[in-house]
């Protein structure tokens, strides 16, 4: 894969004093301007940031983006287009041997509260193809969850995927805790409420990552900080430890 070497030495001068900051999971292909987004982002101290496709349209965008703005991105077909999308699950092998900038199959997964009930079934085909398919290339694969949980593990333990972070992860501190046993990796967005708090305190910082779905939740990549900012604070540790340590977790989980 890509060697992190290749980040731009407007983030190395900027990020110096403090360490660098990461985005997990940002939606790049959603903000009228990306190239200005990532530029601002880096400027205060983004240097990793990972754009999330989820759609046929998403993914291709998201590819184009990473290969213009040294970014990288996930991709795949996500739970709200699995009935419109299904089709091109074929081609997400293909994207990926033709792109350096691609580092996982995400986001996908199970929602059951999206608006067709009836794409459920499809929903759980869909995520297991895609896993076995990450399972295949030995990549790592995005999980989007939404009263989920069980199914997802069931199809994660039957493909045998061991390599997986949880986008805005729902579940409660013991549902966090089992999965970071298991080596997966659980996401934390801005959004913070007094369960994510829980899970911050709980959870090894070896097994966060930081996220800002930006800008679906929050505004910009940049929102990180503020989330790294809340982890120091509730696990007792510095600033600096939960930048690095995020970092070089994204770092080793995507092989960046």
């Amino acid at each position: 894969m890509t060697q992190y070497s290749q980040m731009m030495s407007v983030e190395k001068t900027q990020v110096h004093s403090l360490g660098e900051f990461s985005d997990a999971h940002c939606h790049l292909n959603l903000f009228n301007d990306p190239s200005e987004t990532v530029k601002k982002a880096r400027e205060k101290g983004v240097g990793t940031i990972i754009t999330a496709g989820g759609s046929a349209k998403d993914n291709f965008e998201c590819v184009r983006i990473a290969e213009k703005e040294n970014v990288f991105t996930v991709i795949g077909i996500g739970p709200d287009f699995a009935t419109s999308d299904a089709g091109y699950v074929v081609e997400i092998e293909g994207l990926i041997r033709n792109s350096m900038k691609i580092v996982g199959i995400g986001e996908i997964g199970i929602d059951t509260k999206v608006s067709d009930k009836n794409a459920i079934a499809l929903q759980k085909e869909l995520f297991s193809k895609q896993a076995q398919i990450a399972k295949a290339l030995d990549m790592p694969i995005v999980i989007h969850s939404r009263g989920a949980l069980e199914d997802v593990k069931k199809i994660l333990a039957e493909t045998q995927v061991k390599k997986a972070l949880f986008h805005f992860f729902e579940g409660d501190e013991a549902q966090a805790m089992e999965l970071a046993e298991k080596g997966y990796f659980i996401s934390i967005p801005p959004a913070m409420t007094g369960k994510r708090k829980r899970i911050i305190k709980e959870v090894s910082l070896s097994k966060i990552v930081v996220e800002t779905d930006s800008p679906i939740v929050g505004e910009t990549p940049a929102d990180v900080i503020g989330v790294c900012e809340t982890i120091a604070k509730i696990k007792g540790v510095s600033l600096e430890e939960v930048a690095a340590k995020t970092t070089e977790n994204i770092r080793r989980l995507f092989y960046i």
